[in-house]
């Protein structure tokens, strides 16, 4: 079974799944595709539940077509990946005559199935919009007022798609890779609730509502909870060892192969040495397995905030904290309350800057 290294990135959610019909019918996956001259000589057709999981693979021939065939037993989320570990696209599992094909201006699109053709256009409308209000010029007076309504308009079409599809996998899929995104425990459960029975009963779908109570005990306002990790000499902590006890401590979950993660990391590094004589701390927690790669990565990197690694414990980090992907943080008060979660390295700069004030910058350059 081939490993597959990154597929955990680019935002893809641990809970995806997807559902055309009933869930007691497997689905057999059949997918043609071309890629890009001498892109990759393999291709996998890869699952993710709990685990990774390579369904099947084929050889890239000499014209740089494919075909791939799998069968998966119950709907869900796939992903093409090439020999070099790399997600090519995802999409969604049904039996249709399906191709992937060059998606301009880079990447792949999966198409040919009226669920994935409606997805796709879905998706298009959702992601113009985002890029819109990225591209906003805030140097204009009605900046703010645009985005803000760009804003509104990106989750109403979300929850607009999601509520013409409570009866099929595209509905469960948006759900659980967009809008959960910001929702209360109390929102997760009233969608979850709105889904058809058939959809209620997908694994993934299950699993999601097994993470709403978890969810429910690390919401902002609520206590940090505690957790096993090992630092650098593999001696056990706990985050009540650094937690709660005075400053404002990040916690961060993240992984030497985790680009979206390693991209991060500078600003990060500059926030540590501005902010942390006044009182901040990060708790940066590994979720590598290659424990020899993570003590390298960290020698390698000057990271001179506390440096642990998940353990495999029940009371691990990651599932004390329901992780469904990373990178994923929780800012923690100085009293041991979660004040902010799932920051980008930004939006932490701000954060910090309106806790500890503007000062540090009075004295640059002087």
């Amino acid at each position: 079974m081939k490993k597959i290294k990154h597929i955990n990135i680019i935002l893809f959610s641990l809970f995806l799944g997807t559902m055309l019909c009933s869930c007691s019918s497997s689905i057999k996956v059949d997918i043609r595709g071309k890629l890009s001259d001498n892109a990759a000589s393999e291709v996998y057709l890869v699952v993710e539940d709990t685990q990774i999981d390579t369904l099947a693979h084929a050889t890239v021939r000499a014209d740089n077509t494919f075909h791939l065939r799998g069968e998966v037993a119950e709907p869900r989320t796939a992903f093409i990946c090439d020999d070099n570990g790399n997600a090519l696209a995802m999409f969604l599992t049904e039996e249709a005559d399906l191709q992937l094909k060059p998606q301009l201006p880079s990447g792949y699109l999966v198409e040919g199935g009226p669920i994935n053709d409606k997805y796709n256009l879905i998706l298009k409308r959702i992601s113009a919009l985002a890029e819109q209000a990225i591209n906003i010029d805030f140097a204009e007076e009605t900046a703010q007022e645009e985005y803000e309504s760009l804003t509104f308009k990106h989750h109403d079409a979300i929850a607009t798609a999601i509520s013409d599809n409570l009866d099929n996998i595209i509905g469960v899929e948006l759900f659980l890779s967009h809008e959960v995104r910001g929702m209360t425990a109390e929102d997760m459960r009233v969608r979850f609730g709105q889904f058809s029975p058939q959809m209620q009963g997908l694994k993934v779908m299950q699993e999601f509502e097994k993470y709403i109570s978890i969810f429910e005990k690390i919401e902002i306002g609520k206590d940090f909870l505690d957790a096993e990790v090992e630092n650098l000499s593999g001696e056990t902590l706990r985050l009540s060892d650094v937690c709660g006890k005075g400053k404002w401590v990040l916690i961060d979950f993240w992984a030497t192969w985790c680009e979206p993660c390693l991209n991060q990391m500078p600003l990060l590094k500059a926030l540590y040495e501005r902010y942390a004589l006044q009182g901040f701390e990060v708790l940066a927690i590994s979720l590598d397995k290659e424990v020899g790669r993570w003590k390298a990565f960290v020698a390698q990197n000057g990271l001179l905030w506390y440096n642990v690694i998940d353990t495999e414990s029940e009371q691990s980090a990651a599932k004390t904290y329901g992780l469904q992907s990373i990178p994923s943080s929780f800012l923690i008060s100085p009293e041991g309350k979660i004040v902010a979660r799932d920051l980008s390295a930004e939006a932490l700069a701000h954060e910090l800057e309106h806790i500890f004030g503007a000062k540090n910058h009075a004295g640059e350059g002087e």
